[in-house]
């Protein structure tokens, strides 16, 4: 393991999980490597989409899937850039089972210049008969103005400035 992955892994599993999209999904980063990301959801009544078969919403798929092949391509990155998502095509195989964790993997297949191209899956009990699949490719843009070291300083105060928050409403 390169050790500017083993300093990522970490940041980026607090960047994803304790801010903004991740913390209201709830899910959780179980493996980060090159170019590798898996994840967990656990099962929240607030993401069903139909409350009488209590099936999460469809919308809840493929934002997971989006982010966790964003996240691997995020790992494959080797100078300061941003990787928004140029295309996402998602397949459908049948319904998440209700009350249960959704499971999800994706991995990069290939890298190139500009462009980074990610396979992703969701899963209940078993990976080989997913909820839905995925292809998506990312852009490589250059970010001069970027610094890692500079987003997890102003996510880190927000996180401070929110602990005090809550501790003063106590």
């Amino acid at each position: 393991m390169n050790l500017k992955l083993a300093i990522f892994k970490p940041l980026l599993k607090l960047g994803m999980e304790r801010t903004g999209h991740g913390a209201a999904l709830g899910f959780k980063l179980t493996k980060v490597s090159l170019g590798e990301v898996e994840m967990t959801l656990p099962c929240k009544p607030e993401l069903v989409g139909n409350p009488v078969t209590g099936v999460i919403h469809g919308g809840v798929i493929v934002s997971l899937l989006d982010t966790c092949c964003g996240s691997a391509a995020i790992t494959t990155l080797t100078r300061n850039s941003v990787t928004p998502t140029m295309d996402l095509r998602v397949d459908y195989m049948h319904p998440a089972e209700p009350g249960q964790p959704i499971y999800l993997s994706a991995k990069v297949y290939r890298n190139t210049s500009n462009v980074i191209f990610c396979r992703g899956s969701a899963w209940q009990d078993d990976k080989e008969n997913p909820i839905a699949h995925c292809v998506a490719t990312f852009m490589k843009i250059d970010s001069e103005g970027f610094s890692f070291a500079n987003i997890v300083r102003r996510r880190f105060k927000r996180l401070i400035s929110g602990a005090k928050a809550q501790e003063s409403d106590q």
